[in-house]
């Protein structure tokens, strides 16, 4: 509405500087002839400056509109690439979280199989040597427990599975206890029930980390 007020105006204007053409041509008189023109001339310097105007700021009002046009546009485009790199920045996180889990899992398999197989009176080896290997396999497994305890993640995707290998660190850590305190047994009866319940630890932390396993590939496919 207000657009077509001002063409109108400006309409009303070039038809009054029109009309003050004519009435200075016919003019009679120096004085009266002169006096017209200079009315008609001053008209016409305003009209055409109001068209000036109203031409710059439909042209400003335009500039103004495609402007912010642009910055709309840049705006949607620094969002997209914002989402994008937090998607890849997200991506990259589960992806390390994931290698450390299966990380994890491997060696904490190996150390569970290690122990369900291990000849715990091999006659190829000395007492001294067997206990050394029992020692070492609980320290390994203390520092899994605690390279496990490091790992921190707000990601529910891999929870189930995290819980799993918590499980399995548990059971493997009470087997590397009975695993190295099976040599310092009373008795046989002391012997055989710490070996049957590291041989029980050990293969329920061997069987979750192998859930563990599975329900991480299937959350990555």
């Amino acid at each position: 509405m207000q657009m077509t007020v001002e063409v109108l105006l400006l309409a009303v204007a070039c038809g009054i500087t029109l009309l003050a053409y004519m009435i200075a041509i016919n003019a009679h008189g120096p004085t009266r002839l002169s006096l017209s023109y200079f009315i008609a001339t001053v008209m016409l310097a305003g009209t055409v400056w109001g068209i000036v105007q109203y031409v710059n700021t439909d042209l400003d009002a335009r500039k103004m509109e495609e402007f912010k046009k642009l910055e709309a546009e840049k705006q949607i485009a620094e969002q997209r690439v914002q989402l994008q790199e937090q998607a890849l920045r997200a991506n990259k996180e589960r992806m390390g979280y994931v290698t450390k889990l299966n990380s994890l899992i491997s060696l904490g398999a190996g150390h569970a199989s290690s122990m369900i197989n291990s000849d715990l009176q091999d006659r190829s080896i000395d007492l001294d040597a067997l206990i050394r290997r029992a020692s070492e396999t609980k320290k390994n497994v203390d520092l899994l427990k605690k390279d496990f305890e490091k790992l921190i993640t707000s990601d529910s995707l891999f929870s189930e599975p995290t819980s799993l290998i918590k499980e399995a660190i548990g059971a493997l850590s009470e087997a590397s206890y009975y695993y190295r305190s099976y040599y310092y047994s009373e008795d046989s009866d002391q012997e055989d029930l710490r070996e049957r319940i590291l041989r029980q630890k050990a293969r329920l932390a061997y069987d979750q980390f192998q859930k563990a396993n599975s329900l991480i590939a299937t959350a990555g496919n």
